[in-house]
């Protein structure tokens, strides 16, 4: 059975402050849906509850209607075998706000306006006259209730709806939008897959050992940091080093450690409520990039303080108040490549859910 489409209706109602946004992150990029619970509650905690329960992760896109609607939260492909998402029992028919563009709806067979349960659609154009309730073709729909909208991501979603379809597939996928499709068996690599879907808001960051790696201050050409986290003493290894000359910040020369070769160290107490480390910094000398010498180290905090908030698993600020060269100031630093960004961002959900 084919299933069809919904969405709501604007009554004029504004957001709250807190609204709730749900990533889907897709194999072709992030979709960001701003709920409304202020409309439709029971539908916006329907798709919630499939959201926490992970029931879309691993699941795709299986119907796109030119010109009309993308339709997923139906079907998934783990572990090279397809399979349906476990269906919960059907909601209350919410339909408020118009189904216009950019809009996310629930969608439901023709049976009845109490019908939907896990799959969902978005309004590629204004659906606003198709899918109400006054439209004749849907005189037993009660209209399509809308839940929520696009606020990041919307030409993702346009290019998901630009992707050539196969029709007449296998009832009830038979339009599904595929990457890279010539003929043959459809593999997982030609799937729109929604590889996770959470709520946004939630998604706070635990310092953990993702964090690990090499950052850099975007704004300089030779100036980064190393991060090393220690479980067993709960601290940061900092190491902050510099090119020759490269200026600091603002023009300040980096006049730290040997020529070539100029860096400084701390090992930093953590801030777990705000996500900050203070570092009590070292100055290190000796230890040439291509002349191998003893290295000696200052004593801790005779170099100045380093304080570094983490933003997320893959930016930070970092605020500084040396003592010799007589600096402060702060700057942003982002990782130099993002291949920790997701172990970070699932050792930090672990930590989160076992406490």
């Amino acid at each position: 059975m084919k299933f069809l489409i919904t969405l709501f209706l604007f009554c004029g109602l504004s957001l709250s402050a807190s609204a709730q946004i749900v990533r889907m992150e897709t194999v072709l990029g992030n979709i960001d849906i701003e709920l409304r619970p202020d409309v439709a509650p029971l539908t916006v905690a329907n798709f919630l509850n499939y959201v926490n329960d992970g029931d879309y992760d691993n699941s795709y896109f299986h119907r796109s209607a030119r010109n009309f609607i993308i339709q997923g939260g139906g079907f998934t492909f783990i572990n090279g075998q397809s399979g349906s998402v476990p269906a919960d029992d059907p909601i209350v028919n919410e339909y408020n706000l118009p189904n216009t563009r950019g809009t996310i709806a629930m969608a439901k067979p023709p049976t009845g306006p109490d019908t939907a349960t896990s799959q969902w659609f978005f309004n590629m154009v204004d659906n606003t006259n198709a899918l109400s309730p006054s439209n004749t073709n849907n005189a037993n729909s009660g209209g399509f209730t809308v839940f929520g909208s696009v606020v990041g991501g919307m030409d993702v979603v346009d290019v998901i709806a630009a992707l050539p379809i196969i029709t007449n597939f296998n009832e009830p996928i038979n339009e599904i939008p595929l990457i890279n499709y010539t003929s043959g068996n459809i593999q997982q690599s030609n799937l729109v897959l929604i590889t996770r879907a959470y709520v946004l808001e939630e998604e706070i960051l635990h310092i953990n050992p993702g964090l690990n790696g090499s950052w850099f201050n975007a704004a300089t050409s030779g100036q980064g940091m190393f991060f090393d986290y220690f479980p067993s003493i709960d601290k940061l290894f900092l190491g902050w080093f510099t090119f020759d000359t490269v200026d600091l910040v603002d023009g300040v020369s980096a006049n730290l450690g040997d020529a070539n070769n100029r860096w400084i160290t701390g090992l930093g107490d953590i801030n777990h409520e705000t996500n900050t480390v203070t570092f009590d910094m070292v100055s290190t000398s000796g230890g040439l990039f291509d002349n191998p010498q003893t290295v000696t180290n200052s004593d801790p905090g005779s170099i100045g303080a380093v304080t570094i908030t983490f933003a997320d698993c893959a930016n930070a600020t970092v605020n500084y108040n040396l003592i010799s060269p007589a600096v402060s100031g702060s700057f942003p630093i982002t990782r130099i490549v993002n291949d920790n960004v997701a172990l970070c961002e699932n050792l930090s959900r672990q930590i989160a859910t076992s406490r």
